[in-house]
């Protein structure tokens, strides 16, 4: 019979994931994750696996937690399409004027450096964005809108978010990020009043 963990598993993962947000794959020691953890190496290999298993536990994480965010404002019953995805990007503005945003945004950065070589990797980010692409896809679908258009803007709105995203990280001004964002407030306007 398994002993029961003695350690809270969820703010374990949450720390490793703050590793990785940090540091990217690569320059994230296990010597880094072991003292995030608390764990011992062998309680830490036991509990989750080797560094790439870790990474994918972060990354599952990350989308639960941080991704889940923006799906529940898309998904909620408040406000128009507009507004919802008006705040999806003012999440964005609202986490670089408190900082959030240093390290980036931890499913851009595993896009950049290691989903092209680490299919696990690449799923664990596609399966990501097809999970805001559908909840993007039901935010703006409406009686006049046909499914074609509705996934192009998806896509679009998609496209612009995660760019934003990556432009955080780099220090654009708040100000880009917003135009970006009344950008993609323009093209639901524009179509809605077409319809």
């Amino acid at each position: 019979m398994a002993r029961p963990r003695e350690f809270d598993e969820e703010q374990v993962i949450e720390d490793l994931m703050k590793v990785f947000w940090e540091k990217g794959y690569q320059a994230a020691s296990m010597q880094d994750l072991v003292a995030a953890s608390g764990l011992l190496k062998g309680s830490l290999y036991g509990a989750f696996g080797d560094k790439q298993a870790l990474y994918l536990v972060a990354l599952r994480h990350y989308d639960r937690t941080r991704i889940q965010t923006g799906i529940d404002m898309l998904n909620s019953e408040d406000g128009n399409s507009e507004q919802k995805v008006s705040r999806l990007f003012d999440s964005v503005i609202d986490s670089v004027e408190t900082g959030v945003f240093a390290g980036g945004c931890l499913l851009c950065n595993a896009s950049i450096e290691m989903a092209a070589t680490d299919s696990s990797v690449a799923s664990e980010v596609n399966s990501t964005i097809r999970r805001l692409q559908t909840a993007l896809i039901s935010t703006l679908s409406s009686p006049g809108v046909n499914a074609q258009e509705a996934k192009a803007s998806a896509a679009f709105i998609i496209s612009t978010y995660f760019g934003s995203r990556v432009l955080a990280k780099a220090g654009a001004p708040v100000q880009m990020i917003a135009d970006a964002r009344d950008r993609c407030l323009l093209l639901l306007r524009t179509r809605e009043n077409r319809l």
